[in-house]
C-alpha cells in the first residue's frame, strides 16, 4: 500500500502534507529532545483526517539512504506491529508512505 502526500505548508518547527485528496494530513515534526536509546528517531509523523487535530503516529529513524526513512504503527485490534517506509521526493515536496495497512 502507498500514499502520497505533497507539502502544503513549512515552518521552521514542522512540514505540512496533504494527500491528493485533500482528506488527510501528514505533519513531519523534527525530534528536538535527547534519547537514552542507542537508536534515536529523526523525526515523528502525525496524522490527521478531515478537520481533527494530528495525533502522533510514528517516529522515523534514518536508514542507509538519505531520502528514506522506517517507522512502525501497532494495530489497535492484533498488538502487532506493521512496519512503514517513508520516502522524500523533489527535495522534500513530497513524500510517500508505504506499508502500515494497519492505519
Amino acid at each position: 500500500m502507498y500514499r502520497n502526500y505533497t507539502r502544503v505548508g513549512q515552518n521552521l518547527s514542522a512540514s505540512v502534507y496533504r494527500d491528493e485528496t485533500k482528506t488527510e494530513t501528514i505533519v513531519l515534526v523534527p525530534v528536538n529532545r535527547t534519547y537514552t536509546i542507542s537508536k534515536k528517531p529523526v523525526y515523528y509523523l502525525k496524522k490527521g483526517t478531515g478537520k481533527e487535530k494530528p495525533n502522533y503516529l510514528t517516529g522515523l529513524f534514518a536508514t542507509k539512504d538519505p531520502t528514506v526513512f522506517s517507522g512502525d504503527i501497532k494495530n489497535p485490534i492484533t498488538g502487532m506491529k506493521h512496519l512503514l517506509k517513508v520516502t522524500f521526493k523533489d527535495e522534500g515536496k513530497a513524500l510517500t508512505i508505504q506499508g502500515g495497512s494497519a492505519w
